[in-house]
């Protein structure tokens, strides 16, 4: 395995650049379910980012992670469409939908999109989505040896595949974290890495579709931050305190030019494998100039379009950071100097908005930060699909 992902690393790495400048913008101007302005900047140089929009979407039970559906995803009756966010609902082990967003201020209900009781999984806590439109969702419980498992969704929610220790023993251990890392452009093959809160490790998931066919597994990585496991509620019986979440424990994930970032929460740290594209059991290295004194409980970090990391963390005072890759250098003085309260979780971009889910207490929601208040919040313009 080692040899062909070698021989097709330049490949890859073009591709997925070419997917986050041509393939993916999140909405095209012909989807009239969402009327937010496309917006002229980015999230990285964005003053001090004084937009906060609260309560964008509710219905949630503390949500975990997001992603938003890139706008190469052209759905039709019941599926996604570009601009719509899915969200890991730990607290009813359900995926959610939240109908694009964009320009909306006094919040809409998300809907049930998949749920993963009715196939013995419990505890969403992860969700990633490939760039044509199926889902990757990680749950802590259930799968072979309830070790958990990731499931893969079609664009209507539909299940098509799930991944769990009978594909590969010893693979999954509570995973916290999934993110998409690329494919050919052959087709031939398709990269996802999931992250494992029970043992601290990184794993690379190798396909040979976005579909998950012939799937097989590598460990990237090991020594991230470990936890305890939590008791995820289901539909019909959520959960109504936050001391059923999961404790500590490695995060979020995105890959970027051949390095995994992990957030390693309890570590106050942002960990990165390089090569992880190609190898296996890499040591890990932190981020040289982050700033240690601003990564404080990160629970989720992505990629913006001009090449950005962005951490979110669960604490208030400094719940986002803006770095530079891939050394962690840091970018500019907007993006933490921005209460938020206590609760944050998941993270995605687009354009100039930062997406975000606050998961404290059971009134979970999907908020949003813009420039100012006059821009409305957007899943509009080029991003790179995590």
């Amino acid at each position: 395995m080692l040899g062909r992902n070698r021989s097709i690393r330049r490949s890859i790495t073009l591709f997925s650049l070419g997917t986050a400048a041509l393939l993916v913008c999140a909405c095209g101007d012909d989807d009239n379910r969402g009327d937010g302005d496309d917006g002229d900047g980015g999230t990285t140089a964005v003053g001090n980012f004084e937009g906060l929009f609260d309560g964008i979407v509710t219905g949630y039970n503390f949500p975990l992670d997001i992603a938003i559906v890139p706008g190469s995803v052209e759905g039709s009756g019941p599926d996604i469409v570009g601009g719509d966010i899915l969200a890991a609902n730990y607290g009813t082990s359900e995926i959610l939908l939240a109908v694009d967003p964009s320009g909306t201020v006094d919040g809409q209900s998300a809907q049930p999109f998949y749920d993963g009781t009715a196939s013995g999984l419990s505890g969403a806590t992860a969700v990633a989505m490939a760039p044509d439109g199926n889902v990757w969702a990680t749950f802590e419980q259930g799968g072979d040896g309830n070790d958990g498992a990731i499931v893969v969704l079609s664009p209507s929610g539909d299940e098509v595949l799930v991944i769990d220790g009978a594909t590969e023993a010893g693979a999954f251990a509570r995973p916290g974290g999934i993110c998409y890392g690329g494919q050919t452009s052959d087709e031939s093959a398709t990269w996802f890495y999931m992250v494992n809160m029970d043992d601290g490790t990184a794993w690379r998931i190798d396909a040979s579709s976005w579909e998950g066919a012939d799937a097989t597994m590598t460990r990237v990585g090991s020594g991230l931050a470990t936890g305890s496991a939590g008791s995820p509620g289901s539909p019909g019986d959520p959960l109504s305190t936050s001391s059923d979440l999961p404790e500590d424990g490695a995060r979020g994930c995105a890959y970027h030019h051949g390095s995994l970032y992990v957030a390693d929460a309890q570590n106050a740290q942002v960990v990165r494998f390089d090569d992880a594209d190609l190898g296996e059991d890499i040591a890990s290295a932190l981020l040289d100039d982050a700033p240690s004194e601003l990564i404080t409980y990160p629970t989720g970090v992505t990629i913006n379009n001009e090449g950005a990391l962005i951490i979110i963390s669960y604490d208030n005072a400094h719940a986002f950071v803006s770095l530079e890759l891939p050394t962690g250098a840091f970018l500019d003085n907007g993006l933490y100097d921005l209460n938020v309260n206590a609760g944050n979780h998941g993270v995605q971009v687009a354009n100039d908005t930062i997406w975000f889910t606050r998961a404290n207490n059971s009134n979970g929601a999907l908020r949003a930060v813009t420039i100012d208040q006059s821009h409305p919040p957007s899943t509009h313009g080029d991003f790179p699909v995590q």
